[in-house]
């Protein structure tokens, strides 16, 4: 698991937290919404249904006055019929009202019960009104219907009363439970914040403590410092980095030391032989022979050839680190350079034979030609010295996949498959040679180098005991300018 993830994932529960809460909030507030306008719904029905049952009071009381009114002979009753005619308009207008706040089938049915027997109740008083019956028949007549019709008005407001009732008892309970939802998110959000704060401290904050301690101890020298590769994926990987990088720089101190101690070794060699010529000059004694002279003279030149060779690698690998090796491009015939390079090296040893194959026209590379001669006199010199009981060694040049290309092919000792790339590195050498040949390990990487400069490469195929196959590749030139081309100066920058 990374980093990244236990972030995201900590963010995500909060966030689905979040939501849910919102939601169940919003929800909840919609309920009590509905709850709270049932409340106010049956409250406003109570109210206009008690206006009903005041009106109906005085309309009863109204209309009996008017009959004792006509049977005294004060009023007729036509006097007082538009005074009654309000009341039942009145009364029309707040069952037109009541029926708004209507809100099931039951009540809509007790408030159809309501007006039916409010109509009833009209008609017979009206009835009654025009027959001028006494207020004693008119009570007797009427009070049935005038009973009926109060029972279904508290009818119909006892059942908002229940209604409301209800909704504020469920509207109570979910006010409750909305406490509970509220007290619960908040106990799961500090849940999985404290849960993040520990997962962090134990995945991250350890680990990467861990993980300086360590940079830290390797700083200050503790060259066996390295980090455990623990907690999220992210610090595996850094610790991972730093691991190898730690161990390339304890590599690298040690191809140093061990470059050093070879400089030294190939420095001395020659040293000690030079010394032990010159220590044979006595001035007091008998002046040598012409021919004890020439192999002096003929090892004084090897050594110092040595000498500079080696001065010469370690003054190209402190170019080429710096990016500042130089080229001096020009249209070159790769086969007069392996010619050259085969000629150079034919009188060094009697047991190799070194031939040279080539195609029938020109090879034309752009090159350094003293660069790419540097390269041939490596391989054609490591193919001698890694074949020590002798052999051919082909030098063959031509064309290959658009490049021009030079192989050095000899029957020496070989390289094992897991050391084939390490021969390359600075400072590396081949275990089974590592003995057997003096040096310090800079030739082939040289080699490289200068090919990948020049836009190339420089490849190898060995097996042990079969020998080896270099095969050096670079750009085609122009034919036509090899004879005679103004060269151009390159810088190698890594």
């Amino acid at each position: 698991m990374s980093l990244r993830s236990i972030v995201q994932g900590a963010i995500t529960v909060l966030a689905v937290l979040l939501l849910l809460s919102a939601a169940a909030m919003g929800l909840l507030t919609t309920y009590l919404h509905q709850k709270s306008r049932l409340i106010d719904d049956s409250a406003e029905s109570v109210r206009l249904t008690m206006d009903l049952q005041q009106q109906m009071t005085q309309y009863n009381r109204l209309s009996n006055l008017v009959l004792a009114s006509a049977e005294g002979g004060l009023m007729s009753a036509e006097e007082n019929g538009p005074e009654l005619d309000v009341i039942v308009a009145g009364v029309n207008r707040r069952l037109v009202e009541v029926r708004k706040y209507v809100g099931s089938p039951e009540e809509g049915s007790l408030l159809r019960e309501v007006e039916q027997r409010m109509q009833d109740y009209f008609v017979s008083r009206r009835g009654l009104l025009e027959r001028r019956v006494t207020p004693g028949e008119a009570i007797r007549a009427s009070s049935p219907l005038l009973n009926a019709t109060m029972t279904s008005l508290q009818d119909f407001v006892d059942k908002n009363g229940l209604q409301a009732q209800a909704a504020m008892r469920q509207a109570a309970v979910w006010d409750s439970r909305a406490d509970a939802l509220s007290i619960g998110v908040a106990l799961l959000a500090a849940i999985t914040i404290i849960g993040s704060l520990v997962t962090l401290e134990r995945c991250v904050h350890s680990p990467l403590a861990a993980l300086g301690r360590a940079i830290e101890r390797f700083a200050h020298g503790d060259k066996t410092a390295r980090a455990q590769a623990t907690g999220p994926s992210d610090l595996r990987s850094i610790a991972g980095v730093f691991n190898a990088m730690a161990d390339r720089l304890v590599c690298q101190e040690e191809n140093q030391l061990t470059f050093i101690a070879g400089v030294a070794h190939d420095l001395r060699n020659p040293l000690t032989a030079l010394r032990m010529k010159v220590g044979r000059f006595d001035p007091s004694g008998p002046a040598p022979t012409a021919e004890q002279a020439r192999r002096m003279n003929d090892l004084v030149a090897r050594q110092v050839t040595r000498m500079d060779r080696l001065v010469g690698d370690l003054l190209d690998a402190t170019r080429i680190h710096a990016g500042r090796l130089d080229l001096r491009l020009e249209a070159c015939d790769l086969r007069e350079l392996a010619r050259e390079a085969a000629e150079l090296f034919r009188p060094l040893s009697s047991a190799h034979e070194i031939t040279v194959s080539s195609a029938a026209g020109p090879v034309v590379a752009r090159c350094d030609p003293t660069r790419v001669a540097q390269v041939l006199n490596n391989l054609i010199s490591n193919a001698i010295k890694y074949s020590p009981h002798g052999g051919e060694i082909t030098v063959s040049v031509g064309k290959d996949g658009g490049r021009a290309s030079v192989t050095v092919a000899d029957q020496g000792i070989g390289v094992e498959p897991e050391e084939i790339e390490r021969i390359f590195e600075p400072f590396r050498r081949a275990g089974a040679s590592r003995d057997l040949v003096p040096g310090v390990g800079l030739g082939l990487w040289l080699a490289r180098r200068i090919a990948e400069a020049h836009g190339g490469s420089l490849d190898v195929e060995s097996s042990p005991g079969q020998g080896s196959v270099f095969r050096l590749a670079l750009p085609l030139g122009d034919a036509a300018a090899s004879a005679a081309s103004p060269s151009a100066t390159t810088a190698y920058r890594r």
